[in-house]
């Protein structure tokens, strides 16, 4: 069984909390193996039989009955994230600015209407890529100070978490 990352939408932002200790006792008692969270921003690293879409229900439905949370929950195993490190069409700006390069994992592409908004609400030099099973966004003055419109079915890591997230992957 090899090791994949879970991503949780949302957490730790405002009265969205998750303990992280609290969630790996969650996972490991529910039997994945190899538990451990990345940062305290709802990364998960474990083992499971489960993958993809049924992974991603099970946790959904863990944390709702076990921390009383409703998040959606994004998985991804080690190729598909070195196919989104591997795409990423920014490579000069996430060179030299790495903690403003964003990554949105996401189940489907964004449609047209949510590209649209994002296009309207866009500041000076922000700039967002379709890739596979997510959405690359450079935000040259910060994800904090942006009025971007992101589309709502996704959860957002910089670069620096995603390429840790795969680092965990691989057993670093």
């Amino acid at each position: 069984m090899p090791l994949q990352a879970a991503m949780l939408r949302g957490v730790n932002l405002g009265n969205r909390k998750v303990i992280m200790s609290e969630l790996r006792e969650l996972c490991e008692a529910a039997g994945f193996t190899q538990v451990r969270t990345l940062l305290a921003s709802g990364n998960l690293v474990l083992n499971s039989k489960l993958t993809g879409a049924k992974l991603e229900a099970k946790l959904e439905a863990m944390i709702l009955d076990g921390l009383g949370l409703k998040t959606e929950v994004f998985v991804r195993n080690l190729s598909e994230l070195e196919t989104v490190l591997a795409g990423n069409p920014f490579k000069a700006f996430t060179k030299t600015s790495a903690s403003f390069m964003v990554v949105n994992f996401m189940r489907a592409p964004a449609s047209k209407a949510e590209l649209d908004a994002m296009a309207k609400s866009a500041l000076t030099g922000e700039e967002w890529k379709q890739g596979e099973g997510c959405l690359y966004i450079k935000f040259p003055s910060g994800q904090g100070v942006s009025k971007l419109k992101m589309p709502k079915l996704g959860t957002a890591r910089n670069w620096n978490t995603a390429t840790k997230l795969a680092a965990a992957l691989q057993g670093e």
